[in-house]
């Protein structure tokens, strides 16, 4: 995965838990299962941190840092101390989600002042959570991610057809709150990312002469 070098990745703030139930998987799919519970606990530690974060510094990648809860602010004071990681720092607040903060706008308000000097933010809401909570961020400054990957429903009963659905809603949100929206250029001099990587083409070119 690093080989793909990747100019933006996740950097989880720290540990976090997780349990619910997996349905049963019958013999007619690839890899059947019973009725299970998932239960499990991403063990994340200072040393492993600095570890991921200074690899990330040798190889160009910038850390979006994923925040579950303000004690967190402490892990990315201490990357920012010892200088593995450069403003601006993304910090992204994952609310909604087992072991993070509850998602109310009383707790975004108290992440966002607790924000290191030179930060952005990011809002993240996990299922139903997701349309309320990046409206807020919106509403207050900040940015948000949408997507599959926290939330299937475009409405109740009704799913998402794309990530790009999700984005549009957002686009036209934003623009109803007078939110500019960022062009690309103007999202990766805000992440502080610089200009585009030239790997992907590269890549396509060395394929194509194989």
């Amino acid at each position: 995965m690093l080989d793909g070098k990747p100019e933006l990745a996740s950097l989880n703030l720290g540990p976090d838990m997780s349990r619910f139930r997996i349905k049963e998987r019958s013999a007619e799919f690839l890899h059947p299962h019973p009725d299970q519970e998932f239960d499990v606990c991403a063990p994340y530690t200072y040393g492993i941190l600095e570890r991921l974060a200074a690899e990330m510094a040798a190889r160009g990648i910038k850390p979006e840092m994923e925040l579950y809860h303000p004690g967190q602010y402490w892990v990315s004071k201490d990357l920012i101390e010892r200088g593995l990681i450069q403003p601006p720092y993304i910090h992204q607040f994952v609310m909604g989600y087992q072991t993070s903060s509850f998602p109310t706008p009383a707790n975004v308000c108290r992440l966002i002042d607790e924000l290191p000097e030179g930060s952005i933010y990011f809002v993240a809401g996990i299922g139903h959570f997701q349309l309320p909570l990046t409206t807020l961020a919106i509403l207050m400054g900040g940015h948000v991610r949408v997507g599959l990957e926290d939330n299937v429903y475009y409405r109740r009963g009704e799913k998402l057809k794309s990530n790009a659905e999700a984005v549009e809603r957002t686009v036209r949100i934003a623009k109803e709150l007078n939110r500019e929206v960022a062009s690309p250029a103007q999202a990766r001099e805000m992440l502080g990312i610089g200009e585009p990587s030239s790997y992907p083409e590269q890549a396509l070119a060395e394929r194509a002469t194989a």
